[in-house]
């Protein structure tokens, strides 16, 4: 005998060329044979789902670790088998039991069947009333309707106490994994920041509401992880108990990448959701926006911290724009290098951010390109005020 709990989750394989066809997702039960007709199949994802069909006489085993299939044509869609599609519905798991003369008994965990023929067998029934499970066998069952499952009123007799029907998942990898139940958390929530890509194009901005559309771009464009962490989804991880979770790769990705980023202000995330980018691009962004908060302080003063940062990105850097000092005297021309000496006297001129700015400006149609017009705008305000 064989419990459905047992089958649901298996990955499904078709022994002619050894393919994968998803895992078992249902099995479709005839109420009116009282056996197991098929077996629903294939992959199905929070985004995407496609299931078939396979007839119980096309399964070639029940294994311990997957179930084989002789042939892959064994799979078929709903509509190509319309008797068995209106039994989709018909869900044993979940339904009512109750006596002939009215009693509730409880609700329908688990069934088994015999796996030569399919024909059901046993019924685990949870009782309404107390925690206990009862083990119903097939004969106590006077019929399967709709809403409820009917049985003899002296179905007692021949019911037997058991523990609650347990599954063994040792081995598999759960179907519904971590990265879907994240995926689910973020959907329709706001990104804490902007997720950009390779190219500094946005993926999603701060504010924005994550969607499917959103979901799929980002897998597109490897940023999946940061858009699920920029919508929040790290108050999820916290409350998952990960000993007893089997991670898949993207699972286990989003589970490394929030733990370094745990603990972190939303203003550090802000930098760093994106710095996974190749260099320089993670250190150009984090300059301009340190530089783009003094701004709109209204200050002039950089922390030496910023200033050191800044000595050091520009060296060897070629201007994109001429800078002056406050008297009109050209400091470095546009394709000028900055060197040591620019940089002092960039410096000490109070220019050191204009430096920046231009010698930032050839690395940007890389991986800033958002904040270009930003940084030409902030370029022309300072020429005004000046």
């Amino acid at each position: 005998m064989k419990k459905s709990r047992d089958i649901v989750g298996l990955p499904v394989i078709e022994l002619r060329e050894g393919k994968s066809l998803g895992k078992v997702h249902s099995l479709v039960v005839n109420p009116d044979s009282r056996r197991v007709e098929a077996l629903e199949v294939g992959e199905r994802s929070l985004l995407k789902t496609k299931t078939g069909l396979v007839y119980f006489s096309q399964v070639r085993s029940f294994g311990s670790d997957a179930v084989t299939l002789q042939d892959h044509d064994a799979v078929q869609q709903a509509e190509e088998t319309p008797e068995l599609a209106g039994l989709l519905e018909r869900k044993l798991i979940g339904s009512r039991v109750v006596t002939v003369d009215g009693t509730l008994i409880g609700t329908v965990e688990d069934f088994t069947f015999a796996k030569e023929n399919g024909v059901l067998t046993d019924l685990y029934v949870a009782y309404e009333k107390t925690k206990g499970h009862v083990l119903l066998p097939i004969t106590v069952v006077a019929s399967f309707g709709r809403d409820f499952i009917i049985v003899n009123e002296n179905y007692g007799a021949e019911a037997q106490e058991v523990d609650a029907p347990t599954v063994d998942r040792t081995g598999r990898q759960f179907v519904h994994s971590l990265e879907v139940r994240a995926i689910e958390f973020a959907l329709d929530r706001e990104a804490g920041q902007d997720v950009l890509d390779d190219n500094g194009e946005a993926v999603i901005r701060k504010g924005e509401k994550v969607t499917s559309d959103i979901i799929d771009l980002a897998r597109q464009k490897n940023r999946l992880t940061q858009v699920l962490i920029a919508a929040g989804t790290g108050e999820l991880l916290d409350g998952v108990d990960f000993t007893r979770e089997k991670l898949d790769s993207g699972s286990r990705k989003l589970l490394e990448t929030w733990n370094t980023l745990r603990g972190r202000s939303q203003e550090w995330l802000a930098r760093k959701i994106d710095d996974d980018r190749p260099s320089p691009t993670g250190e150009l962004r984090e300059l301009w926006f340190q530089l783009q908060g003094k701004l709109a302080q209204g200050s002039r003063e950089l922390e030496d911290s910023t200033k050191d940062k800044i000595r050091e990105y520009v060296q060897g850097k070629t201007l994109a724009h001429p800078v002056y000092d406050k008297d009109g005297q050209l400091i470095a021309g546009r394709g000028e290098i900055a060197n040591p000496d620019i940089t002092a006297r960039a410096e000490q001129s109070g220019r050191l951010p204009q430096l920046f700015l231009s010698t930032a400006a050839n690395d940007v149609q890389m991986a800033l390109d958002p904040i270009k017009q930003q940084i030409r705008d902030v370029l022309g305000d300072w020429d005004k005020k000046e």
